[in-house]
């Protein structure tokens, strides 16, 4: 009779362990997946932080090369009536960004949206209500997708970039926001503007992690944000850096595949000129000058190498 009992008792605290472990798959909480979150840093030890949907397997020190000097600007949490002065800005110098916008947010401010989307700078999404997507069930984390798409449909927008809240992701953020049509990209530098520091302080940890190819995270919603871009904006027009849009950069991390790997390349590959006979000084020496086509005939330095931060130095990201 004891052993009747005892097995009885076994089947069903079986049973209930089950349901359990299947509404627990329902409830929101952090995945047991592979989770994870943007480095801090000149650039992130390993690529996948910065482009994980990509198709492309690349090396970071590919960047470095003459024809990557380029970099992008980019601007969460909007919209936010401060992007209007960012972009007159960025317009004033002819410089695009890509600009990353939350999705009830877009439902209160739909008229900057519509100006920005006017303006020759990219939209991206950044969520519908700025949460940690790596803890939402698949249901939620599929809603969160639609919601966002739908209230730039509205507005007559699609979208192809994908920015998570904090950086956070893993495979089913990434592989959601596929199945949606974006890419989900993070970023190599980030200026701490959330952090509240100065804008001295800001423009100075920027700058001075400068390299080719980077994806630089700014926060429009930020004042200091806006004092600190001018300085930034001459100090890589100084660097002979040139700014251009994710889709751009895009082609250059294909081209760069292309031209190492011989795979991935882009439809519309870059046309890159020989190098010039020009030279500039650079850290006390002569190098030579390349010019980079078809940007508008700007004059481009030979990249030096970008070591990348040993991952004792590299910190979670604690927003983005």
């Amino acid at each position: 009779m004891k052993k009747v009992c005892v097995g009885v008792g076994l089947s069903w605290l079986w049973m209930l362990l089950t349901l359990l472990a299947v509404n627990a798959q329902a409830v929101e909480g952090p995945s047991p997946e592979s989770r994870h979150v943007a480095k801090a840093g000149a650039m992130p030890f390993n690529p996948r932080y910065l482009y994980p949907s990509s198709k492309e397997s690349f090396a970071m020190d590919w960047l470095t090369l003459p024809e990557e000097r380029i970099m992008a600007l980019t601007f969460d949490d909007g919209p936010d009536e401060r992007d209007l002065a960012i972009a007159a800005l960025l317009d004033s110098q002819e410089i695009p960004a890509t600009f990353f916008y939350i999705g009830n947010k877009i439902k209160v401010s739909p008229h900057i949206v519509k100006e920005m989307a006017g303006k020759k700078h990219e939209l991206g999404y950044h969520s519908y209500r700025h949460q940690q997507m790596s803890w939402l069930s698949a249901k939620s984390l599929t809603a969160d997708f639609r919601q966002g798409k739908e209230v730039l449909e509205k507005l007559g927008l699609q979208v192809t970039w994908f920015r998570p809240p904090y950086g956070d992701f893993n495979y089913r953020v990434v592989q959601e926001a596929k199945d949606q049509g974006m890419e989900t990209v993070l970023w190599t530098i980030d200026s701490r503007d959330w952090a509240g520091i100065p804008s001295a302080i800001m423009a100075r940890n920027v700058i001075r992690r400068f390299h080719p190819g980077a994806v630089i995270l700014f926060h429009s919603t930020h004042a200091n944000t806006l004092r600190a871009l001018p300085e930034i904006l001459q100090a890589a027009t100084r660097e002979r850096y040139r700014f251009v849009t994710l889709a751009e950069w895009r082609r250059t991390i294909q081209t760069a595949s292309c031209r190492v790997k011989k795979s991935h390349c882009p439809e519309e590959p870059l046309t890159v000129a020989s190098p010039s006979k020009e030279l500039l000084s650079e850290e006390g020496k002569e190098v030579p000058v390349t010019t980079l086509a078809p940007a508008a005939g700007k004059v481009i330095p030979a990249a030096t190498t970008v070591p990348l931060l040993p991952s004792s130095v590299i910190r979670f990201m604690p927003d983005g």
